[in-house]
């Protein structure tokens, strides 16, 4: 693989948003009163799993890919062998990771190991769930919120409790934000290829501000549970996103349509 094509795949196949995703597990150990220290491979869960979902949602490609993402989806076509293993792999690690808190580590049961499926059950029915409004913004922000909180019960000797369950819901109006955010940006090509998300629903203004909102309010509820210090890791969290999306939006052409814009203003 060219250095060039890693590093557009990099950027928008989200794998920095996968990498980012432990840090959303260690902020939530603090919010539930864990040492993020202590939560050891539990860490690995996240990053892990969603990079198995990431990749493999890309893989599949849809009409609205094609239209939004045509560069990316050519080095998804072309690279379709080498994604496809580097998901299987991600997934074996992250069931193996869970096999080994439950039966190595004991901090987890066996019931978490069914808990540990869940997110991919939601996996499964995305492509249906994508159909709808709002239905995938739902289904995300369920996954994360969920694998947030359930990372660090596993890895811990905590319980599920109600400040997981405060952990849970800050998270999903913060990840259902993300969704919609991504959203607004592909709302010319969701239309063109008869697919209507919220954000198209609202309009572009519209659903800034709901986006705005939901994301403060998320942080919102990280305030009123674990106060200023873990509120204020969130909003660093946030910051760190909107680096890595901006960046991600630099890529969004990719190299060749760089190149021969480049090429044109000069």
């Amino acid at each position: 693989m060219r250095v060039a094509d890693a590093r557009f795949l990099f950027f928008q196949l989200n794998i920095w948003l996968c990498l980012l995703s432990a840090a959303m597990v260690g902020v939530s150990g603090l919010a539930m009163g864990v040492d993020p220290r202590s939560i050891g491979s539990g860490l690995l869960l996240a990053p892990l799993l969603f990079y198995f979902i990431y990749v493999e949602d890309r893989r599949g490609g849809t009409a609205e890919d094609e239209i939004n993402q045509p560069h990316r989806t050519r080095l998804v076509r072309r690279y379709q062998r080498g994604l496809f293993v580097t998901e299987l792999l991600a997934l074996v690690g992250y069931e193996l990771v869970v096999c080994l808190l439950v039966f190595q580590a004991g901090t987890a049961t066996a019931s978490d190991l069914l808990f540990a499926q869940i997110p991919l059950v939601v996996l499964g029915s995305y492509g249906w769930l994508k159909r709808y409004p709002t239905l995938d913004s739902i289904g995300v922000g369920f996954t994360w919120a969920f694998v947030a909180v359930f990372s660090v019960v596993a890895a811990t000797p905590l319980q599920y409790s109600l400040d997981g369950a405060a952990v849970f819901f800050g998270w999903f109006l913060i990840t259902a934000a993300g969704v919609e955010s991504r959203n607004i940006q592909d709302i010319s090509g969701d239309t063109h290829a008869n697919k209507t998300t919220l954000a198209g629903y609202l309009g572009p203004r519209t659903a800034s501000v709901f986006v705005r909102l939901l994301k403060a309010g998320g942080v919102a509820v990280f305030l009123a549970v674990s106060g200023p210090l873990v509120a204020g890791l969130v909003v660093c969290y946030l910051l760190s996103l909107s680096v890595f999306r901006h960046l991600t939006r630099l890529h969004r052409r990719g190299p060749s349509s760089e190149t021969s814009q480049s090429t044109a203003r000069g």
